[in-house]
């Protein structure tokens, strides 16, 4: 299998985190890509391959040109304002102060005028506070250009689905499925899948479908895509409830206007194991063949996993493999893009597992 490797994703190299009380080393350590990469030229003789770069118009299609202007300055406008370190939000707007909260399905893609101000004009806080809706996404340095070649990785690895039908994988970081058209959070900032998707209706492909299947929502996914019927989101998840992104991500949120119908929400008690994932796959399947997609990509994360330090699904490294057979079963030409995963000693094992199990369920179905 081809993978698409972002090299510059190391850039994104931010130095602690806020978890459960603590400051800690973050998760999303650059260290994981080096660990699947070795891990898939060990498992499935992985080809690597550089991605081009499609410049910024695929991403101005699906982000806000104001909101990413504010994350390629980020890290300067921070230094500047005399900070040190990596930028991370201080405070944010309550409910009832201005425009700004976050809703299942918010189509804002364009934020309110916060002051009256012009955009550059703002305090970096202020910034900050506005665009991001978790505290867990410290932006450094070299952030944004990890983002931006994380999203050419993206793009070049959809471009050579479309152009021969073989399957293909991005490979990189920050993840992409939390980032909204103007929001971050959950250590995304660009929406890697939803860029794709984009690029991929702009070449000529009606109906596309995006399966989630990483223990949190792909609540950035389904907002970009809420009001809109040629995209069918669905996210297999962990119960928003107890588990994160906490306000998005139930059953109930099926779409609004054109889109309504094709966004289904399939989250799952904690320990379900693969018992549990199977039928909310099966249902998964049932839907995206119902909606007739010529395209499948899936949000790949493995944060599922006994072993993860968020896991909660109680699946194991034989059930992800299981669950790439069952990706295969879906006979649509398919993009696999990283998301999340921050055990290290089994991330590796997990991701090559799935496309093992996807490469072997591709050939079975051309042999029957």
């Amino acid at each position: 299998m081809r993978v698409f490797f972002n090299a510059r994703h190391d850039a994104h190299d931010v130095k602690s985190e806020f978890y459960h009380g603590h400051i800690i080393p973050p998760l999303d350590d650059p260290r994981r890509m080096g660990i699947i990469r070795d891990a898939l030229a060990h498992k499935i003789s992985a080809r690597l391959v550089d991605p081009a770069d499609h410049g910024m118009a695929p991403i101005w299609a699906v982000h806000d040109k104001d909101y990413l202007a504010f994350l390629a300055h980020a890290w300067q406008d921070w230094q500047q304002a005399g900070y040190d370190g990596d930028a991370i939000p201080a405070i944010w707007p309550a409910h009832g102060f201005c425009d700004g909260g976050s809703l299942p399905g918010d189509d804002v893609t364009r934020p309110g005028d916060m002051t009256g101000q012009t955009p550059a004009s703002r305090h970096i806080l202020k910034k900050l506070g506005y665009y991001a809706y978790a505290i867990d996404t410290p932006i450094g340095e070299g952030s944004w250009q990890a983002a931006y070649w994380g999203a050419q990785t993206a793009l070049s690895a959809a471009d050579a689905v479309l152009q021969d039908g073989e399957a293909s994988f991005c490979l990189g970081r920050p993840a992409g499925h939390h980032a909204h058209a103007a929001r971050y959070g959950g250590y995304c900032l660009l929406n890697n899948a939803a860029i794709a998707a984009q690029h991929l209706r702009a070449k000529g492909v009606e109906r596309i479908a995006i399966l989630d299947i990483d223990q949190d929502h792909g609540d950035g996914t389904q907002q970009i895509f809420y009001h809109r019927g040629d995209v069918l989101t669905v996210s297999i998840h962990a119960n928003p409830d107890t588990h994160f992104p906490f306000f998005t991500g139930y059953a109930h949120e099926q779409g609004a206007d054109a889109g309504y119908g094709a966004n289904l929400n399939l989250p799952l008690a904690d320990g379900v194991g693969f018992a549990g994932f199977e039928a909310a796959m099966a249902q998964a399947a049932a839907k995206i063949a119902r909606f007739n997609a010529d395209m499948l990509m899936i949000s790949l994360g493995v944060n599922g996993h006994e072993f993860e330090p968020f896991g909660r699904l109680g699946l194991t490294t034989a059930d992800y493999e299981k669950i790439g057979g069952q990706i295969a079963q879906f006979g649509l030409r398919t993009l696999f893009v990283m998301e999340g995963g921050y055990a290290h000693d089994v991330i590796g094992e997990n991701v090559a597992a799935v496309l093992a199990g996807y490469l072997a369920g591709v050939r079975n179905v051309a042999d029957t």
